[in-house]
């Protein structure tokens, strides 16, 4: 598994040096491999793979490998496109094991019909969506302008408070700090859908403290002692939607996705789900997964669609932590830290934007690996759908017409 990271960490790194469409094309083809690689981890290790199954992840690797090298391809030109395809190599060479694991167990027959199957399904997948992309033409859906140094400032506090703070209410309060912080910021419109995302926060967070208090007693509510506290199945279940709809509504995903600052305000968020909800409602988030999946999935769809980066990496973090399994937190901290970092650095040293950017494009790469496998033990059908209309969405979308203002994905390449 050493090799297969190390692999993966350089595949990524060879998406993020191409330019823009070509980097979206080898990105959709990573998104078809994190699923075969990822789907070996999980479910059958290194062995025993029954022939249907080796025929789909062969599948999905053959596709994967074309739309890599298509997008190698399309973007070799200059250093970085000599450099974005030594790293494209050296990855495959690096994950050989688990590709040559699939190989062998995929038997010809089966595997060539899967690859018609699965590959037609992806062409006609693409072209539909291009041509939804294409005349919807839909409004941005980002946030209302660049927020200033003051508000920045404010919602990191929140965010630092709600990472270090040893008390359950501390990290509550850093995230209504954070949310507050995004709302009150001068440069976006002070309506009043610019204030729901707070308000939500107040209206859930306060009977979700007040009932966690009650519960806790003389216990008290320290973050040592939280996953001690004596919850019913019924009081989990009551309050772990509370929580998730607080980290949500911060999070800049849709249809709350006029969010600023969605990477600052999202990662107090996280702070709250990680450092919370995970280790005092697992029952109740495992009751809550079936509905938290899709409605993450489509806020993540409807990111990409737009080019709201930090929110697709907000909302893959809450997607891992709401699986509960081994690999949540290493996809929390490499996706919510990449956002953190890419919406702190860009307006405070413009100079540096560039390359903070790609390398938290880098990290939030990296973390899509330990997020899918953490997703496919907890809910394979929902997460093989939001990775497979990731990879559909980045080949069928477009460079975005700045008329229409949205974000165009390519300004991580300035």
């Amino acid at each position: 598994m050493i090799h297969t990271d190390w692999g993966w960490l350089a595949l990524v790194g060879s998406a993020v040096l191409l330019p823009h469409r070509a980097g979206r094309l080898a990105g959709a083809g990573l998104g078809a491999l994190v699923l075969a690689l990822a789907a070996l981890r999980v479910t059958y290790g290194a062995s025993g793979l029954p022939a249907d199954f080796a025929a789909g992840e062969l599948a999905l690797v053959l596709i994967g490998m074309t739309a890599l090298v298509g997008g190698m391809v399309r973007g070799a030109r200059g250093r970085r496109g000599v450099l974005a395809a030594t790293l494209a190599a050296a990855g495959l060479v690096l994950v050989r094991g688990r590709i040559g694991t699939i190989l062998h167990a995929a038997p010809l027959g089966t595997s060539a019909a899967a690859f018609g199957i699965v590959g037609g399904l992806a062409v006609l997948a693409a072209a539909a969506t291009h041509w939804v992309l294409a005349r919807l033409r839909m409004p941005a859906s980002t946030s209302g302008g660049v927020a200033d140094r003051r508000s920045i400032g404010v919602a990191a506090a929140g965010v630092l408070v709600a990472a270090t703070g040893s008390h359950v209410f501390l990290v509550g309060f850093g995230a209504l700090v954070a949310s507050a912080a995004a709302w009150a910021t001068p440069t976006r419109p002070r309506a009043l859908s610019a204030g729901v995302p707070l308000v939500l926060c107040v209206v859930v967070l306060i009977p979700a403290a007040w009932l966690l208090l009650a519960i806790a007693g003389e216990q008290g509510l320290a973050l040592n002692t939280v996953s001690d506290l004596p919850l019913s199945p019924a009081a989990e279940t009551l309050l772990a939607p509370l929580l998730l709809l607080a980290a949500w509504s911060v999070a800049g995903l849709w249809p709350l996705s006029r969010v600023n600052m969605a990477g600052i305000t999202g990662a107090a968020g996280l702070l709250l789900m990680a450092r919370v909800a995970a280790p005092a409602l697992p029952e109740g988030l495992d009751h809550w997964r079936p509905l938290a999946f899709p409605l993450l999935g489509v806020g993540i769809w409807q990111g990409i669609a737009s080019g709201r980066l930090t929110a697709i990496m907000v909302g893959g973090a809450l997607m891992a932590l709401c699986a509960g399994s081994a690999e949540a937190p290493a996809a929390a901290w490499c996706l919510g830290g990449a956002a953190l970092a890419a919406d702190l650095v860009a307006p405070l040293w413009p100079g540096a934007a560039g390359w903070v950017r790609r390398a938290a494009l880098l990290a939030a790469g990296y973390g899509v690996w330990p997020a899918t496998a953490a997703g496919l033990r907890a809910e394979v059908v929902y997460t093989a759908m939001v990775v497979a209309g990731a990879a559909v969405l980045l080949v069928a979308g477009s460079r975005v017409d700045p008329s229409h203002g949205q974000i165009d994905i390519s300004r991580f390449d300035r």
